[in-house]
């Protein structure tokens, strides 16, 4: 039987195992995961005694559950008299995106959905594009284009901007188009108890008092009834109180309510970077002890009470960095508020943006609770809401 934690690297169906060092990150912000790992080895006679190379695909396990599915970028051996130590940096098969020019055969899209587009980027480098199940794309691209040398990733993320959506990979090494999820891990992480080490950051560097996003293109505007030609829209983030002005140009024509929508988006995700917390855990899955249940996992919800970080509430998980050394197996979680990744906040206009609001007052009201959005982490209130 497989250890529940055991390391294994999987290179055509060979286990490698025996992994003494490993760090593999894995985040709702970045399009690839990435991973390290290194074992010494008395010397054998053998140059390359796993007989490991570059560019070689490959999965990386823990137990049985596949955390990375991608291709070792780097093999790096140092050696001495008596031993080797084989270093493997890798990342999913994403990061191909990532590095790669976006080439399609037109570079334009007419009347397209965002998913459509991304997988026509995404099809020549053989990965697969899924759509979680509670995520909405939006109404179809009028018009999209490439642009000149640009990258695939940065095609794809512009083109997720424009709606809203959050563009990451899977354990499997697919693109994943999906929004700020609801999923409860069904964890509490207290001060104290289990949560020991944690710390949080927070910062005005990247955030703007007020975000202006300009776009140019037929829009309608549900107030005056009328459509625009150079539209605009602005957001303001109520907790900066100088004037730190932001303009942004919308990457191709929009309608007025896309982009209040991104306006709104670029603000929420603007706090979110400047507003997070993290904890490290011992081992890596949800249990107690670290070793039993599930595998922590980005974008999903977990409990956090810290008095040191001002803080009791529900916090989504950003990401997870899974790690082993002379130190022990820990993972490190950084969480922030949930609306930070939400699509939009206090907007009307869309119709989205209405039945992300009905739900939120329906589940509140079912609680008991008022509904009172607010952005900043709060300080412990009684009863821990």
């Amino acid at each position: 039987m497989t250890d529940r934690n055991e390391i294994i690297l999987l290179v055509d169906g060979h286990r490698f195992g025996g992994w003494e060092v490993m760090e593999i990150t894995d985040s709702i912000e970045q399009m690839a995961g990435t991973f390290q790992l290194q074992v010494s080895l008395k010397w054998d006679g053998q140059d390359n005694p796993y007989q490991l190379r570059e560019g070689l695909p490959c999965q990386v396990l823990i137990g049985e559950d596949v955390v990375t599915t991608g291709f070792i970028d780097d093999y790096a051996i140092e050696c001495d008299e008596d031993s080797s130590t084989v270093t493997i940096h890798g990342r999913d098969k994403t990061a191909d995106l990532v590095d790669c020019a976006a080439i399609h055969k037109s570079g334009q899209w007419h009347n397209a959905t965002l998913e459509q587009i991304v997988a026509d980027i995404a099809r020549p480098f053989g990965i697969t594009v899924v759509v979680d199940d509670e995520a909405d794309t939006g109404e179809k691209f009028k018009s999209f284009a490439l642009e000149e040398c640009e990258k695939a990733f940065e095609a794809i993320d512009r083109a997720c901007r424009m709606r809203a959506i959050l563009c990451t990979s899977t354990p499997l090494g697919e693109v994943l188009l999906t929004q700020a999820s609801e999923e409860d891990s069904g964890v509490q992480l207290i001060e104290g108890v289990n949560l020991k080490s944690f710390g949080a950051r927070h910062s005005w560097r990247e955030r703007y008092n007020q975000v202006t996003i300009k776009g140019q293109g037929k829009g309608d505007d549900e107030e005056s009834g009328t459509t625009v030609a150079h539209a605009r829209a602005e957001a303001t983030d109520a907790e900066i109180n100088r004037y730190r002005p932001l303009v942004v140009i919308a990457e191709h024509g929009a309608a007025l309510k896309s982009l209040k929508d991104r306006a709104s988006w670029e603000v929420n995700v603007r706090m979110g970077r400047g507003k997070r917390g993290h904890g490290k855990m011992t081992g890596w899955r949800v249990g107690a002890d670290g070793l039993a249940g599930r595998l922590w996992r980005k974008n999903t919800l977990v409990y956090v009470e810290s008095p040191r970080m001002n803080l009791a509430r529900q916090m989504l998980i950003v990401s997870c960095v899974y790690s082993k050394s002379e130190h022990g197996t820990h993972t490190e979680l950084t969480f922030s508020r949930r609306e930070a990744f939400e699509v939009v906040a206090g907007v009307r206009r869309s119709k989205l943006t209405q039945r992300i609001n009905h739900r939120t007052q329906k589940e509140k009201k079912k609680k008991g609770e008022g509904y009172q959005p607010s952005w900043e982490l709060d300080a412990p209130k009684k009863g821990g809401q």
